[in-house]
């Protein structure tokens, strides 16, 4: 029976010795990337690793399934970079597993895999990745259509705030005089994608323009544009009650619309001195 336990054990060993070196590979303990990015933009890529009983031989990056950064440290170049067409790598600020990227697209959004390899005899591989989402600003600031150019107490006030192609599409919010609209005078936010993919969205304002809301004549509404974290962008525009004023006629400023009248009682009173002045010579 002695013999049999022995055999056993020295049989088991080996297995078990195999286990716990199979156990401790390489191994990648971070893929750190950034959350965001805006179209045009740059960031910086970093995986790190841990060896343990294996040796680095490689490391990769992916975008996707497209290899666009090698780093193979026993190679007389150690530096490869694939340029894919959603993005650039910027060769001066990358190496290792550190990579900056540049004049990314919107189809670079997704993950991006690193990929660390040993080298022999294990040639073990590990991976991981995270996920990297790209942002479109919209094209300018909100713009509000509809508005008049004077108003009266009561009168129906019917806007309209645009914003113009952006990925992700934006919350539209309006304002009337820094208070949120009432919700019952809004209708549901309008979102229309390009053949770009691309997001034109509208948000419509309608209500009646009571006494309460105007403040010596006026009232001011403004139109925020919002990707929560990322972007905000404000419009205002000033509804008025108050009569239009037009330049004076006699050149002495700003004077109201009752100024004509005044000009055609100069004209009566110029017509009699040039009468007086003619009628002698006649």
């Amino acid at each position: 029976m002695g013999w049999r336990r022995r055999w056993s054990l020295s049989w088991m060993l080996p297995v078990i010795a195999f286990l716990v070196q199979g156990s401790s590979t390489i191994r990648i303990t971070r893929v750190r990337v950034p959350p965001t990015l805006e179209v045009g933009g740059q960031g910086d890529l970093d995986c790190t690793w841990q060896e343990d009983n294996d040796q680095m031989y490689s490391i990769k990056w992916y975008q996707g399934a497209h290899e666009f950064y090698r780093y193979t440290p026993t190679a007389r170049n150690p530096v490869q970079i694939f340029d894919p067409p959603t993005l650039d790598v910027d060769r001066e600020k990358s190496w290792g597993g550190s990579v900056r990227i540049a004049n990314v697209s919107l189809a670079a959004e997704g993950p991006f895999h690193c990929e660390v390899s040993a080298d022999g005899p294990t040639f073990h591989t590990a991976s991981d990745a995270a996920t990297v989402k790209i942002v479109d600003l919209p094209d300018g600031g909100p713009v509000i259509k509809g508005l008049r150019s004077h108003y009266l107490p009561g009168d129906w006030v019917d806007l309209t705030c645009v914003s113009r192609r952006s990925r992700p599409a934006p919350r539209l919010s309006f304002t009337i005089n820094n208070q949120p609209a009432s919700p019952g005078w809004l209708e549901p936010q309008g979102n229309q994608m390009d053949h770009e993919g691309l997001t034109t969205s509208s948000l419509q304002l309608r209500f009646s323009l009571r006494p309460r809301l105007l403040q010596d004549g006026d009232a001011l509404v403004r139109c925020v544009s919002e990707i929560p974290g990322i972007h905000q962008q404000v419009t205002e525009e000033v509804i008025t009650t108050r009569h239009p004023y037009h330049a004076s006629v006699l050149g002495g400023g700003a004077a109201p619309e009752i100024r004509p009248a005044l000009a055609s009682h100069a004209v009566c009173l110029v017509l009699p001195l040039l009468l007086s002045a003619v009628l002698p010579h006649i």
